[in-house]
């Protein structure tokens, strides 16, 4: 896919950022932007292209004492700063089945890393499976050719060697970075004691977790006999005497299962975005603008 014709989203830091680094957010220290934060003495700003006559003027001639009369004013604005956005990639056996896989992954970096830095922000993300992949991790950039690398980089990824994700852990404790955005991406079929532990560690972030959820549910036989089944983390087979009510107690704990993690999301104040196939430029632009209005 072009540069040129990549798909993107809008989205806004919901709080100040303290930095120096120009950027597209609201900032909360003083300098070159377009948020009028009050008037000082030129004597103290000495920046006379912010000098304003008609300020000045009003508060000389509405002034009492002498010195007041005298003061030249200057306009001071908030400068505006960057942020870096992190993406938090499950790379594990569970996510290369079904109907999630890791090209949708791919698509979803190269979607947050173009739209990161495309309005001056930065990019990362560390992969994570059993372990953390550094093979598949990015330090914060603003390099252009970063999305595509960032989506290669998935796509040709050797697959998870080991069962499980508790390389979310260490993945986590990548982030340093003092004003981030985390976009925490996977399947969630962990135990929520690993969600709850991991959003604690990323509790001095703004967090987005996007739930890919599975369906295989559906390819479940409906009639009684024995099957053969894979398990998605440790590719072990197993023949199953499928009956009738295996489906529906499936589907029963799959739902228990994710009303726990809705719970857990909703205890660390945490929006997810479930999704079902690609993750789209405008899901993602719906999604932040739910969060403002909430």
């Amino acid at each position: 896919m072009s540069i040129h014709t990549q798909d993107e989203f809008n989205y806004r830091f919901p709080n100040n950022v303290f930095g120096h680094v120009p950027g597209a957010h609201a900032g909360s220290s003083l300098g070159a932007g377009d948020r009028f934060a009050g008037f000082a003495d030129l004597f103290d700003y000495p920046d006379p292209r912010r000098l304003d006559i008609r300020a000045s003027l009003r508060n000389n001639l509405s002034s009492g004492t002498v010195t007041d009369r005298n003061r030249w004013l200057v306009r001071r604005y908030q400068q505006r700063s960057s942020i870096t956005l992190w993406l938090l990639a499950d790379m594990s056996k569970s996510m290369s089945i079904s109907r999630v896989n890791h090209s949708q992954l791919a698509n979803l970096a190269q979607m947050i890393a173009h739209s990161a830095i495309s309005l001056g922000d930065r990019f990362a993300m560390a992969g994570f499976d059993s372990t953390w992949r550094q093979d598949i991790s990015i330090m914060p950039t603003t390099q252009r050719s970063m999305p595509l690398l960032a989506a290669d980089m998935i796509r040709n990824a050797d697959a998870a060697t080991n069962p499980g994700v508790d390389g979310l852990i260490d993945a986590a404790n990548v982030i340093t970075s003092s004003h981030a955005m985390v976009f925490l991406a996977s399947d969630f079929c962990v135990d929520i004691s690993l969600v709850e532990k991991t959003l604690r560690q990323l509790s001095n972030y703004t967090v987005v977790p996007i739930v890919w959820q599975h369906h295989d549910v559906d390819h479940f036989p409906s009639h009684a006999g024995w099957t053969e089944m894979r398990d998605s983390e440790t590719g072990q087979n197993r023949s199953v005497w499928m009956r009738p009510s295996m489906k529906k107690n499936w589907q029963q704990a799959m739902n228990n299962h994710f009303e726990q993690l809705a719970a857990c999301f909703m205890h660390h104040r945490v929006k997810p975005l479930f999704v079902d196939g690609d993750v789209t430029g405008e899901q993602l632009t719906h999604y932040f603008s739910g969060l403002k209005r909430a």
